[in-house]
């Protein structure tokens, strides 16, 4: 019994510190707070409608939303996947901790069970897991709302270490292991966290075969390798139906290929640019040169981009006093990425521990670290053109990403993973004198580097952006000739220099301190002057006090005063209700309501049905706002009732999601669109929208009512309103709306993508469709004109639409819903009828003369399938797991 708890209580603490770590980090999480994550508000701002759907049908999935952009599919915004049953073994896992506290918490266990995996004493896994939970990448992410990157993040060292282990001595225990946490990876859904752990997997493998081949091995070697390929698979089935709705839907994205060859002026497309997003969009955050020090010295480029210089008051007094004025309107970054929240931080005492390991640990595994290390430093920065450009133009699915500096999660899990291996051999085998000589020699060097760093900055590269350097450049053109203003702008130049190099010198003084903590324990390790508990115990601290630290700068209890309601308010924490119901409607949106509600039957009842299920479901029942519920209730009734379209006439209207919480949008905000209606925002969405700010500046009706109804595309949508003031109603422009759907007199056949745009703007289409020749079977054009032809929807039930038609003639009918070939199915008096793309966006049928029943259903084979595929691929795995770990469990504890 004694043997059995020595064993388990390693693990017992392990636990139990994670625990304390992550509830007070996130102290303030809680029945009442929530952590400010702006992802996660938006993303509750334009889940109304599918979570009001999901209410009031019994929890089936909504798949659809048209609250979006017109319309689109909601797999990557909230669609469950109840029949993956391990979706249910995540919050056992996590012991039931949710959003950002069981995110680190999981962050923290897995790197744990990773080092239990490659057989590093548990209680130095116990440190190196608080360095790399406390990483800053995973506490900038959560802040952001980037919840499922980092629940990706937090399977992925475990996954690694179940690989391992698989090669190194256990290949059924390891294989499971790998399954396991691979499922659970899989699960959180975020392909490029699962691209670059592909880089890490490949290139671990690669390394553990050639390790074994060379062994002679090669047995041992094709047994794991199969058995890791098929724990692959399995890991692979649970999550079919994410996997294949994510794969058939990212194809019609703006990462997919598009059929356009020209520009909107008219000029060819350059042909890279036909396929997955643009280099700049790509590079967009991307580093400089200089900037990747920021892994060791958090403010080797100033941190985040939002805090201004002038919070900085020690840094201020190095400045000159005639320029501190004009230095606080310059913020503290002065790196290149387009925005910066901070610095990708991974512990200066645990960056020089995994240099230290490059050199001298007796491990394989330093050749595909040390190699992924230097690749994803190069990828990070956006100067490298050559290597970029050759991997965004010619390695597969690269260029489906941006930001690809987030390939730089590698280094965060590399680092301490070879810095406690590193530790671990210095404690557990015999130094011999040569060794520790050369250690000593090469510790040596490395500080002097560091120290060297510190006495010469500019190593690192300037302290002033290549923005800033054209701004203070044109200021200087600007006011050349006056000697004043020249000495001033210089001045300003020189002291926001010194200001920087201060804040540089400051935490470089910081990292300092625990490089000389790392050292001595180097030191003591192999003079065999410190046993493991020791070590463990000193690395936990300064791995806690040093992470902590930083990634605290970037999220804290601290408090501002609101300039909009003059309370103190938590900078990053909000109320809970706040969170779940993000958005107050204006009076723009009340009238709106108002004049919409009308026109539904038993608006009242259904609202009291929706609001009944709120009340009751989680997480609504935690809204403890009358008020909040009440208007919610208001707007969702109304969203799940009637389908009309709002444009909120600003230039931020595609990236925003205000509108789309209370009515239909015409924009929304999400990082991947389906490219043929990007493609339409590009070539007229952004100019109608122009236009009609340009008419409403002149404050004449007469002007904005013929704008309006010049407005083709933004017709074609059927936009009701036009809202460009919370305090007043919106512009009225049902008389110039196409509507739902409409009869089409004539048809334009075309025979490209390019005539098929272009066309949009030439032809008056209400009277005329505009067809690809490729649907030409599935028109048929009238020549007779009926023009008592009618059509009206019937019914609005999100993924269900119904219509009735009434017409002298066969002819074509245009729904204003947005074209997605992969699910929507149309019948016509109960019978299935072909689909055409009309308009370049919209869905169109052919009906005949008479009077029908139209339905259009929301039907993609992906979900059905790949929901059964779930079930049957989640129970397998769970079985087998079950299997191996019991038997191992019970080989380990109770037959010893």
């Amino acid at each position: 019994m004694k043997s059995i708890l020595f064993k388990i209580l390693p693990h017992a603490v392990a636990v139990i510190v994670f625990v304390i770590i992550s509830i007070t980090f996130f102290s303030l999480v809680n029945d009442d707070y929530a952590l400010k994550q702006p992802d996660i508000q938006h993303i509750m701002g334009m889940a109304s409608e599918i979570n009001g759907y999901r209410l009031m049908n019994d929890g089936e999935e909504a798949l659809w939303s048209n609250n979006m952009f017109g319309g689109m599919p909601v797999y990557q915004t909230g669609v469950r996947y109840p029949s993956n049953l391990f979706r249910s073994v995540e919050p056992i896992v996590k012991l039931g901790m949710e959003g950002p506290t069981g995110a680190l918490f999981m962050c923290m266990l897995g790197f744990y069970i990773f080092c239990l995996c490659v057989r590093v004493n548990p209680w130095l896994g116990i440190a190196a897991a608080i360095s790399f939970g406390l990483s800053t990448i995973n506490i900038l992410y959560l802040g952001a709302g980037h919840t499922s990157k980092v629940n990706a993040i937090s399977y992925m060292a475990p996954a690694l270490g179940g690989l391992i282990l698989a090669y190194r001595g256990k290949w059924i225990l390891g294989s499971a292991v790998f399954a396991f946490f691979t499922t659970m990876h899989f699960a959180s859904n975020h392909l490029q966290m699962t691209y670059y752990l592909v880089f890490l997997m490949a290139a671990v493998a690669i390394s553990e075969v050639i390790r074994l081949i060379v062994k002679k091995e090669i047995t041992y070697a094709l047994k794991a390798s199969g058995l890791l390929l098929v724990a692959t698979v399995l890991a692979l089935l649970p999550n079919t139906g994410s996997l294949m709705t994510t794969y058939e839907y990212s194809k019609l994205t703006t990462r997919g290929q598009s059929e356009l060859t020209i520009t909107k002026d008219g000029q060819a497309k350059e042909s890279s640019d036909s396929q997955g997003l643009k280099t700049d969009y790509i590079l967009e955050y991307n580093m400089a040169a200089g900037e990747p020090w920021s892994m060791v010295i958090p403010n080797a480029k100033g941190g985040s981009s939002m805090v201004s210089l002038a919070e900085n008051r020690e840094a201020m007094q190095k400045a000159d006093r005639q320029a501190r004025e004009q230095l606080k309107s310059f913020p503290q970054y002065w790196g290149e990425q387009g925005a910066s929240a901070g610095a990708f931080y991974f512990g200066a005492a645990v960056m020089f521990l995994f240099v230290l390991a490059l050199i001298f640990v007796k491990d394989t595994l330093k050749w595909p670290f040390l190699i992924l290390s230097i690749l994803a430093i190069f990828l990070a920065m956006k100067n490298l053109h050559g290597l970029n450009d050759f991997f965004i133009h010619h390695f597969p699915m690269y260029n489906k990403f941006r930001d690809t500096k987030m390939m730089l999660v590698l280094i965060q899990l590399m680092a301490p993973a070879l810095g406690v291996i590193f530790i671990d051999q210095l404690i557990k085998t015999e130094i011999h004198l040569k060794f520790r000589k050369s250690l000593w020699i090469g510790t040596g060097a490395l500080f002097f580097l560091f120290v060297l760093v510190l006495a010469s900055p500019s190593m690192t590269g300037p302290f002033i952006s290549s923005a800033e350097v054209e701004y203070l450049d044109s200021a200087r053109a600007q006011y050349k000739g006056q000697a004043e203003a020249m000495t001033m702008i210089d001045a300003i130049e020189d002291s926001l220099v010194e200001v920087r190099h201060f804040i540089f010198r400051q935490d470089a003084q910081r990292s300092l301190l625990w490089i000389l903590v790392a050292i001595v324990l180097v030191v003591m390790a192999s003079l065999k002057k410190l046993n493991v508990h020791a070590a463990a115990g000193v690395l936990a601290v300064v791995f806690a006090i040093d992470m902590w630290s930083v990634s605290s700068r970037y999220l804290n209890e601290s408090k501002y005063k609101n300039p909009q309601t003059g309370r103190q308010e938590y900078r990053h924490y909000s109320k809970i209700d706040d969170m779940l119901i993000p958005y107050t409607p204006d009076q723009c949106d009340q009238f709106i309501l108002e004049k919409e509600k009308g026109k539904i039957s038993d608006f009242d009842s259904k609202k009291s049905q929706l609001l009944a299920a709120m009340q009751k479901d989680k997480p609504f029942n935690k809204v403890k706002s009358k008020e909040k519920l009440d208007y919610a209730s208001d707007f969702t009734t109304l969203q799940l009732n009637s389908n009309y379209r709002v444009l909120m006439a600003t230039p931020g209207v595609f990236s925003e999601a205000t509108i789309p919480h209370f009515h239909k949008s015409i924009g929304g905000y999400h990082a991947a669109k389906l490219k043929i209606y990007q493609e339409v925002i590009d070539f007229y969405l952004q100019d109608e929208i122009a236009e009609i700010g340009q008419a409403l500046q002149t404050r004449s009706m007469d002007t904005v009512d013929t704008v309006l109804s010049q407005m083709n595309v933004l017709n074609m949508l059927n936009t009701r309103y036009i809202k460009y003031s919370g305090e007043a109603p919106p512009l009225d422009n049902s008389s110039n709306a196409f509507g739902n759907a409409w009869f089409a007199q004539n048809v334009k056949f075309v025979s490209t993508a390019n005539d098929e745009m272009a066309s949009l703007s030439s032809e008056d289409l209400r009277q005329t469709a505009v067809v690809r020749e490729s649907f030409k079977d599935q028109v048929k054009p009238t020549n007779a004109i009926d023009s008592t032809a009618s059509i009206e929807m019937t019914e609005y039930a999100t993924k269900r639409l119904k219509f009735k038609s009434k017409s002298n003639v066969d002819a074509p009918v245009i729904f204003s819903e947005i074209y997605y070939p992969a699910g929507w199915v149309c019948r016509i008096d109960g019978n299935e009828v072909p689909v055409f793309r009309a308009n370049y966006i919209l869905r169109g049928v052919q009906v005949p003369a008479g009077e029908h029943e139209i339905e259009w259903s929301f039907e993609p084979k992906s979900y059905s399938t790949g929901t059964k595929a779930n079930l049957a691929g989640s129970s397998l795995l769970l079985l087998l797991l079950l299997l191996v770990f019991g038997v191992n469990i019970k080989n380990e504890f109770i037959k010893k």
